[in-house]
């Protein structure tokens, strides 16, 4: 799923915090382990593990999965994943699937004819919102969007991140997360978040997500209009044509061109997405003010040097400059 790196960076910044205030895991220690190099495809990006030693002693694995929206096999896949830890690590383990949207069909049980396997579901979509302001759980604070009464006070959640000790860094991971968050619930949210935050978003490893949904979507959207115009050129070709090359070979040649326009025309538009919205994040407004201009660009690699510059960038005339070599 699209949300497993900034989930996992959430983990890496808080691990300890996410094991006591949400599992109940008192812990002296937790370390999120690294991916090895799998075995079976079955061992997935969101499964994430931590090695943790609670206060007496006792040292175990903690397994858990990001799930958005409930699936049917998540019992089983979640149990094949802890009977694989369990040997390669040869130590207990509790499992958790941690689920993001409300689902009617998700269950913390699995049983069939030779098993019997309970599992911990955390749903925060249950958790109250306020409380988690009033409490002070910084850590908890990027999914407050997914709570009661999240969208609310996701603006105070927001203003507590940025005016915590945390390190610039995992502020701007943070918030990036928590906006991406507030996509699930509320889009007109997830874009006022961004508009206030962009300045240390921007430092984020989430700034790269964003980017890739915007190209993704411009490129599904280019490859419809794309597929439609190749459409209705083809059969006016073919029509016009008649006799002498045939309606459908018209039609085929006319179907195969836009293909290949809707292809290219949908990979800039993917472009273009991606170039606002970082303009957006950087310089706010004035970045924005460059879009008429860029638009009018129809070399594909000028406007790939143009989305990679902007991270880099100081203003908004030495990117003008960059593309009007």
């Amino acid at each position: 799923m699209k949300y497993d790196a900034a989930l996992k960076e959430l983990l890496r910044h808080c691990h300890a915090a996410i094991l006591r205030d949400l599992l109940d895991i008192p812990v002296t220690s937790s370390t999120l382990m690294e991916e090895r190099p799998r075995e079976t495809t079955s061992v997935r990006s969101s499964d994430f593990l931590l090695r943790v030693v609670q206060e007496d002693g006792e040292e175990f694995l903690v397994l858990i999965e990001f799930q958005t929206y409930w699936q049917r096999n998540v019992p089983q896949r979640l149990l094949e994943y802890r009977a694989r830890h369990v040997l390669r690590e040869e130590l207990d383990a509790i499992t958790v699937v941690m689920l993001l949207r409300p689902s009617p069909s998700a269950t913390d049980h699995y049983q069939d004819r030779e098993v019997d396997y309970r599992f911990r579901l955390v749903k925060p979509y249950e958790l109250d919102a306020a409380e988690v302001l009033r409490e002070n759980r910084v850590c908890l604070m990027p999914l407050t969007p997914l709570m009661q009464g999240g969208v609310d006070v996701a603006v105070e959640a927001e203003r507590a991140i940025v005016d915590s000790d945390l390190a610039e860094e995992v502020k701007a991971d943070m918030l990036t997360n928590m906006t991406l968050m507030a996509g699930l619930v509320s889009k007109d949210l997830a874009r006022h978040l961004l508009k206030r935050r962009r300045d240390l978003m921007i430092q984020s490893f989430g700034y790269e997500l964003i980017k890739q949904e915007g190209l993704e979507e411009g490129l599904e959207k280019g490859l419809k209009e794309g597929f439609k115009q190749g459409f209705q050129e083809g059969l006016e070709e073919g029509l016009s044509k008649g006799m002498e090359r045939g309606r459908v070979e018209g039609l085929i040649e006319g179907l195969e061109r836009g293909r290949e326009e809707g292809r290219e025309q949908g990979y800039r538009n993917g472009l273009l997405a991606a170039i606002a919205l970082g303009l957006e994040l950087k310089f706010g407004v004035e970045g924005l003010k460059l879009m008429p201009e860029i638009k009018g660009i129809q070399d594909l690699v000028v406007l790939e040097i143009i989305e990679q510059a902007i991270r880099t960038v100081r203003s908004t005339e030495e990117l003008r400059e960059l593309y009007r070599k």
